[in-house]
């Protein structure tokens, strides 16, 4: 008898102890589940899959008082010392400390104020790439196109949390799979009473043990099927007072409201908004590439004005040496023409300072956008020799734009999205039209008991077995279901309304991609002819002053344009390739693999090797 006791009560524990399983089985289990759902959900959208694993889950969550504290993280009233204001004692009150003008960059100048021949040769390359010092230039990471989109493909924030909308997105399917499954119920209950002198001081014991599976049904209505052991023990004079057991299938079907393929809604809910996931990340992907690109070209051409401002640069501290020396023998045309060469070097030099701030500030919001460490030293290819950014051309399509609008109408993911949204509202038309159906619901059960003059839980009697049969109709009020019903049409009409809405917005964003790479290409060649035109202009003009018969402000006005030039063909080289990506993500034709290369370019072919920056 103590055997049987202590299986009603132990063994249900046991099995629950079972399926529910240590914290890392937990984790590794529900992420074996949803890759699998993933990966089928993609090859069934996409007809391809990618990556989108989020990484071993340890499931421990370190703990800190602050976890706990009523008042977290308290501020310090005090400032560090560095930050303090230091004020020094002025007659009639204090004045504020004066701040220090920014260091110019590094050139070497004569005694009298002048540059010196030696000074205005300093090495163009070494200049140029004078962001970082000799000891950073040691360390410096260079990243070329290829580089810069694996390690964002693989490190990005955001695209991280884009993985983790996907996967939780898929968690919520394996949840609603499971409810449509025959859902585990089991329960065990154990009173102990003392009685007191009411019986003697007896004392008696009841167990109650209670396994029920339940079945959803995909047209409405749910099946149980139930178990109950009860056990009634008296401990005084250790008898068994009673012992039974029955066995219970119950149904219940609905036959209007609730029946038919609205009661599997959710379901298709689910299903349906775990594709829309996998779309929307799988667009997601590939924009945020292609702006990581964006932001990657940007920085070329960051650079190459940096570049091409330090060129200028020596050429005006050179014409400051030429134009001093022709002051001094006294063979300048006006007393303004060294003044106007040591006006346009200090603005050239202002200039170079503000462009290479502006380009280590990008590259910090570029690493950002990597997902690297902000103090990582690094720097992006020159425009001129990224040869994957060179062969961006393999990925211009020479269409139409009516071809071209006809592949984005039928590869856009998001367009995909919106028509299927189209199809959720219809859906929810029929959902609401059947809620107002009245309720007509059948039940039926039936119970099998064991033999109540024998003491056994598991002896049933089928004599005794009972059935019953219940039909029910209700009809009230359905002015809250006629007004969901209007509702949902109207939800319907705004969904189509959304929807060719879209289509509009897809046919715009491919035509102006078209037009974009289009006006990009003639920007491209007329910057291309203004650069050769000013270096001739510049060339003309410096050996005009050479030889006494020009001024020096016409090779002013020429550096300054040849330096606007070489600017706007960085300009438009950087739009050119943008505008190329752009094209492809707009007609939906990008195809990006797991470390972020697109198919067709060189790259993809292989696995670059991860980039060693950072720690």
């Amino acid at each position: 008898m103590v055997s049987r006791i202590t299986q009603s009560l132990v063994s249900p524990l046991l099995l629950g102890a079972i399926l529910i399983g240590c914290r890392s089985t937990l984790i590794e289990r529900t992420d074996r589940e949803v890759y699998r759902i993933l990966a089928e959900r993609q090859q069934a959208a996409l007809g391809s899959t990618s990556d989108v694993r989020l990484g071993r889950e340890s499931g421990q969550v370190p703990r800190s008082g602050d976890m706990y504290s009523f008042n977290p993280r308290p501020v310090e009233p005090e400032l560090p010392e560095a930050f303090r204001a230091k004020r020094t004692p002025q007659s009639g009150g204090q004045s504020p400390p004066q701040e220090a003008s920014p260091p110019a960059p590094e050139a070497d100048w004569a005694g009298d104020g002048q540059p010196t021949a030696e000074s205005a040769a300093v090495d163009e390359t070494e200049l140029s790439e004078s962001i970082f010092t000799p000891q950073q230039r040691d360390e410096l990471t260079i990243l070329g196109l290829s580089d810069a989109l694996s390690y964002a493909a693989r490190h990005a924030r955001e695209l991280q949390d884009a993985k983790e909308a996907l996967y939780l997105a898929a968690l919520d399917l394996t949840l609603e799979r499971h409810l449509w499954t025959p859902q585990f119920v089991a329960s065990v209950r154990g009173e102990f009473a003392d009685f007191g002198q009411v019986r003697d001081f007896d004392r008696a014991m009841t167990a109650v043990s209670d396994f029920a599976l339940t079945q959803r049904l995909p047209y409405g209505g749910e099946v149980t099927a139930r178990v109950v052991s009860s056990l009634m023990r008296d401990l005084g004079v250790h008898t068994t007072s009673g012992e039974s057991g029955n066995v219970i299938l119950e149904a219940n079907i609905p036959l209007f409201r609730g029946a038919g393929r609205v009661a599997y809604e959710s379901r298709y809910v689910a299903e349906r908004e775990l594709i829309y996931a996998v779309r929307t990340y799988e667009r997601f992907r590939r924009a945020f590439l292609v702006d990581v690109a964006g932001e990657y070209f940007a920085l070329q051409q960051r650079r190459s004005q940096i570049k091409n401002t330090y060129i200028g640069y020596v050429g005006l501290r050179i014409d400051v040496v030429k134009q001093d020396f022709i002051s001094r023998v006294g063979q300048s045309r006006t007393i303004f023409d060294v003044s106007r060469a040591k006006s346009s070097l200090r603005r050239s030099e202002s200039a170079l300072v503000g462009a290479k701030e502006r380009y280590e500030s990008a590259l910090d919001r570029f690493k950002i956008s990597l997902g690297m460490p902000v103090d990582s030293l690094l720097d992006v290819m020159d425009q001129d020799l990224d040869e994957d950014a060179r062969a961006l051309d393999d990925l211009l399509a020479e269409v139409s734009p009516d071809e071209a609008v006809d592949v984005a109408l039928s590869f856009r993911l998001d367009l995909l999205n919106s028509a299927d949204r189209v199809d959720d509202a219809r859906r929810g038309v029929h959902i609401a039209r059947n809620a107002i159906l009245p309720d007509l619901d059948a039940n039926g059960s039936i119970t099998i008991d064991t033999d109540p003059d024998r003491l056994n839980s598991a002896r049933y009697n089928l004599e005794r077995t009972t059935w019953r049969a219940t039909l029910g109709l209700r009809i009230d009020d359905r002015k809250t279901e006629r007004n969901a019903y209007r509702a949902s049409l109207v939800r319907t009409r705004r969904a189509e309304r959304d929807h060719d809405r879209t289509v509009d917005v897809v046919r715009a964003d491919v035509r102006r991609a078209l037009r974009r790479i289009t006006v990009q290409q003639k920007l491209r060649a007329i910057q291309e002819t203004q650069v050769e035109e000013n270096e001739l202009r510049l060339e003309a003009a410096r050996a005009q002053f050479d030889l006494g018969q020009i001024s020096n402000r016409d090779v002013v006005d020429a550096e300054e344009a040849l330096l606007d030039a070489r600017n706007g063909l960085a300009s438009a080289i950087s739009s050119y390739r943008s505008a190329i990506l752009e094209f492809r993500r707009d007609t939906g034709t990008l195809r990006v693999t797991d470390d972020g290369q697109w198919l067709g370019s060189p790259s993809s072919a292989g696995n670059p090797a991860d980039v060693p920056v950072g720690p």
